[in-house]
């Protein structure tokens, strides 16, 4: 080592290791420790580390990290669709059966749903307890409102 300092450290802690009437073997430790001391602390730098200078995109409505994390939110641990999809695809049929005069939350209407996109679709929509449906079911209801269309045309689809 060409460092005098390492050196001195361990003259250092061993002086006071004898001062205090310590044994060789406990002085030579004493002395070993100060070095490993003096090393730790000659390593450590005063400047701290420079930060990460990343510039940062605004999320943009129907970007790339939104329709990721709709794509991760859609299917849950066993299978079914979360509550998150299942919200969305009941807005949309409710909008499309309102094209159609059709109030999904009305009793009165479900006799007339059922008859325009089937009564598994109409179960999947008003579905309000556990389990939630399957993704078959909800691909099942997105594809029989695609059929209906958005407008009172009934072979019309989306555009």
């Amino acid at each position: 080592m060409k460092d005098w300092r390492v050196y001195a450290s361990f003259v250092a802690g061993a002086a006071f290791a004898w001062s205090a009437g310590l044994a060789y073997v406990p002085m030579l430790l004493v002395g070993v420790a100060a070095v490993a001391a003096f090393l730790v602390l000659t390593r450590f730098e005063s400047r701290p580390d420079p930060g990460f200078d990343r510039s940062r995109n605004d999320r943009r409505h129907g970007a790339r990290s939104e329709v990721q994390e709709l794509a991760w939110a859609m299917v849950a641990r066993d299978g079914r669709v979360s509550e998150r999809v299942l919200r969305r695809v009941r807005e949309v049929g409710a909008g499309r059966l309102a094209a159609h005069g059709l109030d999904l939350g009305d009793p009165a209407d479900a006799e007339a749903i059922a008859a325009l996109v089937g009564p598994k679709v109409l179960r999947t929509l008003t579905r309000t307890s556990s389990p939630h449906p399957k993704m078959a079911e909800i691909k099942h209801a997105i594809t029989m409102l695609d059929r209906i269309g958005p407008n009172n045309s009934p072979g019309s689809t989306l555009t």
